[in-house]
């Protein structure tokens, strides 16, 4: 239970607010703020969408330049692999493979350097993101604002 200078208090701060809100005169507003409001605001969409824009923008030379950074690496990875070669078996040696198919499938794919292509999914997503939010930030731009 609460003392009672405590509520005493609080009961004062009440009818001190009241009273003071009594005394207010009602106060227009000026002609003006709704449109300085409105302005503001799109002011503000605006400056989200450049901010969007110049990330997305940003984001998408990054995962360019990534994605031919993989890509070199994923070529560079085929090329020390031995997949090249068991690969042109089917050229030099189409009864052999056609044998046995099965093991050469395996070997195919215990040779092929998936990391390497796994790693060529990130800056793809990374891509798709940044058009993601440069596609967005255009419809800031230019619909949101028009209601």
């Amino acid at each position: 239970m609460r003392p009672i200078y405590y509520l005493s208090r609080i009961k004062a701060m009440t009818q001190n607010i009241e009273k003071l809100f009594k005394k207010l005169e009602n106060i227009e507003p000026s002609r003006e703020l709704e449109g300085n409001i409105l302005k503001s605001i799109a002011l503000e969409k605006s400056w989200q969408a450049k901010k969007g824009l110049i990330f997305a923008d940003t984001l998408t030379l990054g995962s360019l330049g990534a994605f031919v950074f993989v890509i070199v690496n994923f070529w560079n990875g085929i090329a020390e692999s031995e997949f090249w070669s068991l690969l042109k078996l089917i050229f030099s040696d189409t009864s052999a493979v056609a044998s046995f198919w099965k093991d050469f499938a395996f070997s195919l794919l215990e040779t092929f350097p998936a990391a390497h292509l796994a790693a060529i999914l990130a800056p793809v997503f990374l891509l798709l993101v940044a058009m993601k939010i440069y596609f967005r930030s255009n419809e800031i731009k230019y619909y949101k604002h028009i209601s």
